[in-house]
């Protein structure tokens, strides 16, 4: 019993932390997609096992990738997320886009790397970030132009980059998970993986999970199996 309280009691303090960096407005946010998630979700897809073993069969479902069934997220959930900062924190937008007629038509900001020359059109795409005093830097990228052509439809493809996420790697949840990196070997492999590659397939994390065999009653395991697998 010593033991297992000593154990529930560091995995408080970890999940503390987590939530202290994310901040107390993105663990509301969290908290209410996880409840959600448990509440809804779990409960129509796998009515007859308790929550642990509902985790366990949707990580196993998503290993295996036999997802052609699964019910979808309540709508209140998915709107709640993409309105909120928690996932801004997590994924990142372009504040503006545009359609480059050709390189010679572009310029290399003061902090870009020197880019392939293109002889026609191609997207390019700019990134707003606030520093903690309140100062604003840019970071551009430019896209592929494969499908530019004069009929193109501009502004649709104009719309869809500007809603098309790159992951956050400043943001506070990549911070929070490096708070709990330590927290196990499972926990150092994902942080690591991700502060290396961003977006991780959902499939190959859910084989990860069931591989280390995480305790799926952890608050803190429940929360990144929502956020990584369910947004």
């Amino acid at each position: 019993m010593l033991i297992i309280s000593c154990a529930d009691k560091k995995s408080e303090k970890q999940t503390s932390e987590f939530d202290k960096v994310l901040g107390i407005e993105n663990v509301v946010t969290l908290n209410f997609l996880v409840s959600d998630f448990e509440n809804d979700f779990l409960k129509r897809q796998y009515p007859n096992l308790d929550t642990e073993n509902a985790y366990r069969q949707f990580l196993t479902e998503l290993r295996d990738e036999k997802t052609e069934n699964w019910k979808r997220i309540s709508e209140k959930a998915r709107n709640k997320f993409k309105s909120s900062d928690l996932r801004l924190e997590m994924y990142e937008f372009p504040d503006s886009v545009w359609i480059i007629e050709n390189s010679s038509m572009d310029k290399i900001e003061s902090d870009s790397l020197e880019y392939i020359k293109h002889p026609v059109p191609y997207i390019k795409s700019r990134y707003k970030y606030t520093n903690p005093d309140g100062t604003t830097e840019y970071t551009f990228a430019r896209g592929n132009s494969f499908e530019l052509t004069p009929n193109s439809n501009f502004d649709s493809i104009i719309n869809r980059e500007m809603n098309s996420p790159n992951f956050n790697y400043i943001g506070k949840y990549l911070r929070a998970l490096e708070s709990i990196k330590d927290k196990g070997e499972f926990h150092k492999e994902f942080y690591e993986t991700k502060k290396n590659a961003g977006f991780l397939f959902p499939e190959s994390t859910a084989r990860v999970m069931l591989n280390y065999d995480i305790d799926l009653n952890d608050k803190l395991n429940r929360k990144i199996i929502v956020l990584e697998l369910a947004y």
